[in-house]
């Protein structure tokens, strides 16, 4: 089969529609962008306050959270407890004590946790000055 060029000329702005429709993400997904700091506020007090940056799903529908959170010295974050969603917390300032399955151990600054789906976990700041510690949570699809 042969193509004129104004048969050419007709597809290719078809084509080029095509083709940027397929490199633009699902609609609801997070946007990439940048999350600042003072553009989101805390919520709570000095014992415990936090901020969330995002919560939705990337191009492939995964679900995905992230936030901030500041323990005041001694404060636990909640009581033991599990869920089905795994979670990387990394510790940004001060020393976490954190509890998983039975055992504690000791995390400072810099360190990184993962916490596994369906292990009982909380996390206290075990230090004297504030812990703050951000969470990326990983939601999983929806079945």
């Amino acid at each position: 089969m042969r193509f004129s060029r104004r048969d050419l000329a007709m597809l290719l702005p078809a084509l080029a529609t095509g083709n940027a429709s397929a490199q633009q993400p699902p609609k609801g997904t997070l946007p990439s962008k940048v999350y600042h700091l003072a553009q989101i506020p805390y919520s709570g007090d000095e014992k415990k306050k936090g901020r969330a940056f995002f919560q939705g799903a990337d191009h492939s529908g995964f679900k995905l959270e992230a936030h901030e959170t500041v323990l005041g010295a001694g404060t636990e974050t909640h009581a033991p407890h599990k869920h089905e969603s795994e979670e990387v917390v990394i510790v940004f300032e001060g020393t976490a004590e954190i509890f998983i399955d039975g055992k504690t151990e000791l995390a400072e600054a810099g360190s990184v946790i993962y916490l596994g789906s369906n292990q009982m976990h909380s996390l206290r700041n075990a230090g004297t000055t504030p812990c703050r510690y951000y969470v990326i949570e990983l939601r999983g699809r929806e079945a």
